[in-house]
């Protein structure tokens, strides 16, 4: 769910780049009356921001099953976002008329379906940069076939009080793993998640002696770990909450001598 605050920031940055189009009139959208040119970008950017608001959450979605880096994840999936939605503009546009849509006329929408979507999805970044708190909290989802309580109370005494106080009270409690995202860490607690504005590095020195980063995007209590998954090359761990962390293959050395890698939760 969207935050009021950060919603309104959205919607406040969208509205200036609506006013900055209409005056400017790109895509030769300055030959028409001025009324015309805003009407056409308030309908062009609001559509695209319905459309590719699902872009900024697909791409951090890409960006933690591969690795990449979040931005740049979240360029390739609005490349990929622009399709279906330039194809939804030129046919609406056509209307009766959509028989007379040529390649040639798909092509130019999707330039500028991709410009518009890119433009919006940077206005989401802008006020995910400037506009939400230090954390955004988020309730973890319910999963399949739970770990008992005592697996996560055994973790309960490795905390990390400096970065248990920037979440909120009550998602404080044992630290199961980190997850990185940009310029933020999602710490992932017995009680939840929260979004946290710290490095990723930064984040990790705090928790020195109490887990291993497995993953250029994850680092893992070693308590939080319940087993272990292989399939051919690729390994992933367990937690004792259900869920599965990647393990990256140049760290897959280190946790086999950590005793980490084994049908077995790690020594502690």
């Amino acid at each position: 769910m969207i935050g009021r605050r950060r919603l309104l920031a959205e919607l406040a940055i969208l509205g200036g780049l609506i006013l900055v189009l209409a005056a400017l009139g790109p895509f030769g959208s300055y030959a028409t009356p001025l009324g015309s040119r805003l009407l056409h970008w308030a309908l062009y950017l609001v559509i695209g921001y319905a459309f590719f608001r699902p872009v900024i959450a697909a791409g951090s979605a890409l960006a933690r099953q591969t690795g990449m880096s979040r931005l740049v994840a979240i360029a390739v999936a609005c490349v990929f976002g622009a399709f279906p939605t330039s194809i939804i503009f030129v046919f609406a546009a056509a209307g009766p008329a959509w028989r007379s849509v040529t390649a040639s006329h798909l092509a130019g929408a999707y330039l500028q379906t991709l410009i518009v979507g890119a433009t919006v999805t940077i206005v989401q970044l802008l006020a995910e940069r400037g506009a939400v708190p230090v954390f955004s909290a988020q309730p973890e989802p319910a999963l399949a076939d739970p770990q008992p309580t005592a697996a996560v109370d055994a973790i309960e005494r490795e905390v990390a009080p400096a970065l248990l106080d920037q979440l909120p009270p009550h998602l404080r409690g044992p630290i199961l793993c980190l997850e990185n995202e940009d310029h933020y860490v999602r710490v992932h607690t017995a009680q939840g998640s929260a979004l946290v504005l710290i490095r990723m590095r930064d984040a990790v020195a705090q928790l020195e002696g109490q887990g291993a980063r497995v993953h250029r995007s994850w680092w893992v209590a070693r308590r939080a770990v319940s087993g272990t998954i292989r399939q051919d090359r690729s390994w992933k761990l367990r937690l004792v909450d259900g869920r599965e962390v990647p393990v990256a293959r140049a760290s897959v050395p280190d946790l086999r001598a950590l005793g980490w890698l084994n049908d077995e939760p790690p020594a502690a």
